[in-house]
């Protein structure tokens, strides 16, 4: 944006020095104002994996994951400060037995028909120094919304080296009672806590200007 400047009968004339040091103060607003400024990042659905485990008649322990995933990350890691948008489609699960998912994906569990989508919005991420550690937030599912907690086990950021876009990669963890989703079908067989892990990459948000540059 170009600067307002006097008219020419009222222009004030302004020492070398002086414009050089208050272009360089501007130069240097502009830069810290651009390294402070929130990334948003989009997740990569193909390298981005949402698994479960839960304990089967106190024997064993059953896994699956969610084929689907989307959702936008937004981070200032200078400031401390973001937010987490997941989205998961209930309708990918996949636990290798097609009897067991279309089980998971009925009224009883997921009720997927109904509430297709699970979803995870941020209301607070947590730092420990410089690091990212962990995310409060809510969890919707089944129409039910709760408080849940993320732990952050690993962050990392960079650029992929093929295509030299900027992401990141981050290890998630959690646990959740199913029940306090309405999912209470079969308690004392199928364990009630359920483990949450997520593997995610993103992708930084290219503007219009950036897209087209070669």
């Amino acid at each position: 944006m170009k600067s307002s400047s006097p008219s020419r009968s009222k222009r004030i004339r302004i020492s070398e020095p002086f414009t050089a040091a208050a272009a360089a103060l501007l130069a240097l607003g502009f830069a810290a104002a651009a390294a402070a400024a929130p990334v948003v990042y989009r997740i990569e659905p193909e390298f981005t994996y949402a698994e479960f485990a839960v304990s089967h008649i106190g024997l064993s322990r059953q896994r699956g994951h969610f084929g689907r995933t989307d959702g936008t990350i937004v981070l200032d890691l200078e400031q401390h400060s973001g937010s987490i948008d997941f989205v998961v489609d209930a309708t990918s699960i996949d636990t290798g037995w097609n009897v067991r998912d279309e089980f998971l994906r009925g009224e009883a569990m997921f009720d997927a028909a109904h509430y297709p989508v699970v979803r995870f919005r941020s209301t607070q991420l947590v730092f420990d120094h410089e690091h990212l550690i962990g995310v409060a937030g809510e969890l919707t599912l089944r129409d039910v919304t709760r408080p849940v907690a993320l732990k952050v086990e690993r962050l990392e950021c960079g650029k992929e080296p093929d295509s030299g876009r900027d992401g990141c990669g981050a290890g998630v963890a959690t646990s959740i009672r199913r029940s306090d989703f309405g999912m209470n079908y079969a308690l004392t067989l199928v364990g009630d806590e359920i483990d949450l892990s997520f593997e995610v990459t993103a992708f930084r948000v290219r503007s219009q200007g950036e897209a087209e540059r070669p």
